[in-house]
């Protein structure tokens, strides 16, 4: 597994990002600063990667939950549950907050 920290210069796959996608995890003004995520699954084959400096990291933490009206019964990022944590260090990986789950961690490069 990876570990990050500021500093570190790491080569990774870019692609634009939809801050709405992210809007029921950090809410839309965080959401609004989000221009690129990592592609970590392969689905993107034949793109270069671009070289990157690690500037700072965070540790997103939400509620997750059936939405009211949905009928489903699929948990979900509850919206305006979000926590972020700065850290100096990530690897995929969270220490356990209670009453959240962890759901990623956002970097700035």
């Amino acid at each position: 597994m990876l570990l990050l920290s500021p500093g570190d210069v790491v080569s990774w796959t870019l692609l634009e990002a939809d801050p709405a996608d992210y809007d029921d995890i950090v809410g839309s003004e965080r959401a609004e600063g989000i221009d690129f995520r990592e592609e970590h699954h392969g689905q993107e084959e034949g793109r270069a990667p671009a070289s990157v400096e690690v500037v700072s990291i965070a540790e997103v933490h939400c509620r997750y939950g059936a939405l009211p009206g949905s009928t489903d019964h699929v948990n979900r990022p509850v919206p305006d549950t979000a926590a972020l944590v700065p850290v100096e260090r990530a690897d995929g990986r969270a220490k356990a907050v209670p009453g959240v789950g962890f759901s990623g961690c956002p970097v700035t490069a």
